[in-house]
């Protein structure tokens, strides 16, 4: 086994420069800040359809800034790595079109089972109808 991991590629690693890591943790910081705010946001949700739409920024914006400080990261090591690149891109294809078939197929859901958006998710109950 020594003998085949010896005859691997050799990559070569450098100390990330601090405005590689000042780039990549503000990305980091960000995308988490805008996953956090929407899982607070749909957590406070009143109904499931509102919940279904704060799904947008979380997967839209959030996910692809993380993507985008992982790939700064590994350029400012390793330096551009085409491979990396096209992994990166390819992710955020992935997230932006699988966010938009999931919000059709939930939103279709929502609407085949008749779903009252007047009953509040909490178990409480509907409004009285005025008589």
């Amino acid at each position: 086994m020594a003998f085949l991991a010896a005859a691997g590629e050799k990559v070569e690693f450098h100390e990330p420069s601090w405005l590689a890591v000042i780039v990549a943790g503000a990305l980091a910081i960000i995308g988490a800040i805008y996953v956090l705010v929407s899982a607070r946001a749909m957590y406070l949700a009143p109904d499931a359809l509102s919940q279904l739409n704060m799904v947008g920024p979380a997967v839209g914006v959030g996910m692809p800034l993380l993507i985008a400080a992982n790939l700064v990261y590994s350029w400012s090591i390793e330096g551009f790595v085409l491979g990396h690149w096209i992994r990166a891109i390819v992710a955020i294809f992935a997230l932006l079109i699988m966010s938009a078939v999931g919000s059709y197929a939930m939103g279709r859901a929502l609407h085949a089972t008749h779903w009252d958006h007047t009953v509040p998710l909490s178990g409480g109950q509907r409004p009285k109808e005025p008589r």
